[in-house]
């Protein structure tokens, strides 16, 4: 009578053991079980990452990402692998979304459609969109200009305007510019060429990527001013995470308010003493 059920009973054990979903492995529990924190960077996103004269990777994003390395290994007592992978305008979130990458640290600006497929740390950069242009432009191609030195009217063929595909600039600038001929671009430093070539009137992008680029080429700040002086838009750049990783966003976010941050962001950006002095924004100017 009891072996009659024995082989029934057995296999209902089996179906509904093996029935049961895996517990998904948290970012924090595979990094500890591995030993290992994989992140992502740019290197063509002056001054967050870009390559220096010895070809090694360099920038305050990933010092940001070093500082993140040493506080977790403190929180996890325990050293950490910190593996570093460059990765590009068509694939950063990508490398997160699929698991390949536990983060990413550059230029990303922090957008209601991203966050549905990503999360974001809080904000350690605020920058906006702009037009960078030659000198001699810079009264007719600023929006905000008004009187005798209004905007001209721009028609087709009149102006020519760079920018980059796969950034918020493409969707929130070129309302400002409706008629003009818009050229996508390889890279900033193409972008920098062509105007300094009069092959462009302006490139658009984020104000403080448009100055890197030019910081990075040894280009006269004077020669190619940034339009309007107050950004068009304000762009909140966060480092991208996978989605629904709280715990993970805690260390992040942490080390973003840290002390140690602060005077990471200082030596690269603060206003007078900064490797790279720039002007503050907020989304809310007097």
């Amino acid at each position: 009578m009891y072996q009659r059920f024995a082989i029934p009973l057995l296999g209902l054990f089996l179906s509904v053991s093996f029935g049961w979903p895996a517990l998904a492995e948290t970012v924090l529990e595979r990094i500890e079980r591995t030993g290992v924190l994989r992140a992502g960077v740019r290197t063509d996103a002056v001054p967050f990452g870009y390559l220096d004269d010895e070809g090694e990777i360099a920038g305050y994003a990933v010092d940001l990402i070093e500082l993140i390395h040493s506080q977790l290994e403190e929180e996890l007592s325990r050293s950490l692998e910190l593996d570093l992978t460059v990765v590009t305008l068509g694939d950063r979130f990508e490398a997160v979304q699929n698991g390949n990458l536990d983060l990413v640290c550059e230029a990303a600006s922090v957008t209601i459609e991203r966050e549905a497929k990503v999360d974001f740390s809080i904000p350690f950069f605020t920058t906006g969109i702009q037009l960078l242009v030659r000198s001699e432009d810079r009264d007719r191609l600023d929006p905000t200009r008004v009187s005798e030195t209004q905007l001209e009217p721009v028609t087709a063929g009149q102006v020519t305007v760079g920018f980059l595909e796969s950034t918020t600039t493409d969707d929130d600038f070129r309302s400002i510019y409706p008629e003009a001929t818009w050229e996508a671009l390889p890279d900033r430093a193409e972008g920098v060429r062509r105007l300094q070539a009069g092959e462009l009137d302006g490139i658009a992008g984020d104000g403080i990527l448009l100055l890197g680029e030019l910081w990075r080429q040894g280009q006269d700040f004077d020669a190619f001013p940034l339009v309007p002086r107050q950004p068009v838009t304000f762009e909140d750049y966060g480092c991208i995470l996978p989605l629904n990783s709280r715990e993970w966003g805690r260390v992040v976010n942490s080390t973003i308010t840290s002390p140690e941050n602060t005077a990471l962001w200082n030596q690269w950006f603060d206003s007078e003493r900064g490797r790279f002095p720039y002007q503050k924004f907020s989304s809310n100017p007097e």
